[in-house]
């Protein structure tokens, strides 16, 4: 029976699909030193977004098959040790798609409606603070997306249909014949999206490319009242740019799932304003989402040891062709 490591618990419905098809390992803590000490002698491992696995790891795991993620994004995974030691990499992409784009969409709304400030007035006492019109609507505003996929697609169509906001979209990955909607202006510049957006979402892969993205230049070219939304990667944005940018007021405020460290420091500049709403990289993470991921990442781990594809992998064909 394989050995199966999971480097955190995942939910009773994975479990109960690893029961009795493989011997079930439970990792003390996620830490690096953790993982790689027991990997040595597993089958498979399951990884949620705490821990990483690194060349060196996969180096001294000599048995190891399969590294299944329990969500899209692989990042804490070196995916090109893997694939050179025939380890096949996977994930779950799918269940999570609806729910940060709706966790983007809800922090647009709660920035626009002042939440965060009227919240904190009404436990206050100042129930005067609903004459300040500090709100505002969403109807007939701009989203700029920055990245067109799975879920800045859902975004669109919730912000167009749901509250008749204008949508434009800058993906260099994208063209008009390929876009295939006409609720979406496409641009091919990244920066006339910018300067255009009443709020402005980030929806992609951190990549070499999309690592450090929006820093002091981009955030110049935003309105004075628009709002960044960010439940990408926190990688994305340049951190010590977005705090300076707020405090000089560029632009109005941020709605954060994801951040440069994870967990942040809680000492983080960024908690001390009062126009950021911080969330704990918990966009996909609904009940209902963490059974499927669950369930997804032990099926991938299951199909591989067993010969089969997993739904979602970057270098399956590889080590495939690699082993003949």
């Amino acid at each position: 029976m394989p050995k199966i490591l999971l480097s955190e618990p995942i939910d009773d419905s994975g479990i109960r699909l690893l029961e009795g098809r493989a011997e079930i390992v439970f990792c003390p803590e996620p830490t690096v030193q953790a993982i790689g000490r027991l990997i040595k002698d597993m089958d498979a491992l399951i990884i949620r977004t705490a821990g990483s696995v690194t060349r060196d790891m996969v180096e001294g795991a000599g048995r190891l098959k399969v590294i299944s993620r329990t969500g899209g994004g692989l990042n804490n995974v070196d995916i090109e040790a893997a694939t050179d030691y025939n380890i096949v990499v996977c994930g779950v992409k799918g269940p999570q798609d609806r729910m940060v784009a709706e966790h983007s969409v809800s922090l647009m709304g709660a920035l626009a409606k002042q939440f965060f400030y009227l919240n904190a007035q009404v436990r206050t006492g100042n129930f005067a603070s609903r004459k300040e019109y500090r709100p505002a609507g969403l109807s007939g505003k701009r989203v700029g997306l920055i990245g067109l996929g799975r879920i800045g697609r859902i975004v669109a169509d919730i912000c167009a249909r749901a509250f008749d906001m204008q949508v434009w979209a800058y993906d260099p990955f994208i063209t008009p014949e390929t876009l295939g909607s006409d609720d979406i202006v496409l641009k091919a510049d990244m920066a006339e999206v910018i300067q255009a957006a009443d709020f402005l979402s980030l929806h992609v892969p951190l990549t070499e490319n999309t690592k450090g993205l929006m820093g002091s230049a981009q955030f110049e070219l935003m309105k004075p009242g628009a709002f960044l939304i960010n439940t990408s990667r926190g990688e994305v944005v340049q951190e010590a740019a977005l705090v300076d940018a707020l405090k000089n007021k560029k632009f109005a405020g941020a709605g954060l799932d994801v951040f440069e460290n994870e967990p942040p420091d809680v000492g983080n500049p960024l908690f001390q304003l009062a126009n950021v709403i911080a969330t704990p990289h918990t966009a996909a993470l609904t009940k209902e989402v963490v059974a499927l991921l669950a369930q997804g990442s032990a099926e991938n781990a299951l199909n591989v040891l067993e010969g089969k594809k997993p739904s979602y992998s970057p270098n399956w064909d590889i080590v495939q062709a690699k082993l003949g």
